[in-house]
């Protein structure tokens, strides 16, 4: 009696096997860097979050209800500060808090650092001029936030 046998052949299961690895090689390398990525992900976030506060403050100001003034280097009580200095400021009153506690330094991430262009609403030409705040984060990503000058 004669049996008849399947299965794979051992060359078969070597090809697959290899075809496996080589396919695992590659699909590490793709993630392997992903910490680099959020690091950068995060920084823009926080590039995002001022850009968007200052448009809504610059929107609030158009509609006459008395907007926050947006200058670089303005002496206020709410600072895009992330290491001690005021690179790229907002005055802010008392009723604006909400904007004054998005812009303050223990809301930014621990080892990020501001700087801003040399332009600010002064030398720009006042409401709806626009200058650059760059965020730095604490790898050496970096990202720009956009503030609008409201006058």
């Amino acid at each position: 009696m004669k049996r008849s046998q399947s299965g794979f052949t051992l060359i078969e299961l070597v090809v697959v096997i290899v075809l496996l690895g080589i396919l695992g090689v590659t699909a590490l390398g793709k993630f392997q860097d992903l910490s680099g990525e959020a690091s950068l992900a995060a920084v823009e976030g926080v590039a995002s979050e001022i850009s968007g506060a200052a448009a809504v403050n610059y929107a609030k100001s158009l509609v006459g209800t008395a907007g926050v003034p947006i200058s670089a280097a303005a002496s206020g009580d709410s600072s895009v500060t992330a290491d001690g200095t005021d690179a790229c400021s907002i005055s802010a009153t008392t009723t604006d808090a909400g904007l004054h506690n998005l812009l303050t330094a223990d809301r930014f991430p621990g080892g990020y650092t501001t700087s801003a262009s040399t332009a600010n609403c002064t030398t720009l030409g006042g409401a709806g001029s626009t200058y650059e705040c760059t965020i730095n984060g604490e790898n050496g990503q970096t990202a720009a936030a956009t503030l609008i000058c409201t006058g």
